[in-house]
């Protein structure tokens, strides 16, 4: 399932879209995947004895929150309100997996276009 999610992820075209029309495709490439298999994620994003697989899925999220930090360079919030990179990306990637797992566990009572957007909305506060 990782390398499901590493492989939609690496196939984002590069383009000049906005940071967040690049930000809710990328969560929406993220999300598709996770929900075609809504049953495993169920289960083990639920499950307190699979902490591997969360690890796993935390450090890819944050390898994609830190190439985004990247990308928006001394534009992004973080750098313009002093926030240390490593502490936003932490933030960003807690943030993105709580979300997640609460989809999930929530019997996903949005769509992921509608949770994509609203989520870029809210990381861009």
């Amino acid at each position: 399932m990782e390398e499901d999610i590493r492989t939609v992820l690496n196939r984002l075209p590069e383009n000049d879209d906005s940071i967040e029309e690049i930000d809710s495709l990328m969560l929406v490439s993220l999300l598709e995947p996770i929900a075609e298999n809504a049953k495993f994620y169920k289960i083990i994003l639920g499950s307190r004895r699979t902490p591997i697989f969360t690890e796993r899925l935390l450090k890819m999220l944050s390898e994609m929150i830190a190439l985004r930090v990247d990308k928006t360079g001394s534009d992004s919030l973080h750098t313009r309100s002093g926030v240390p990179k490593d502490i936003a990306i932490w933030y960003g990637s807690s943030a993105l997996i709580g979300t997640i797992v609460a989809w999930i566990k929530n019997d996903m009572p949005y769509t992921l276009l509608f949770l994509a957007k609203h989520f870029t909305m809210m990381s861009r506060k």
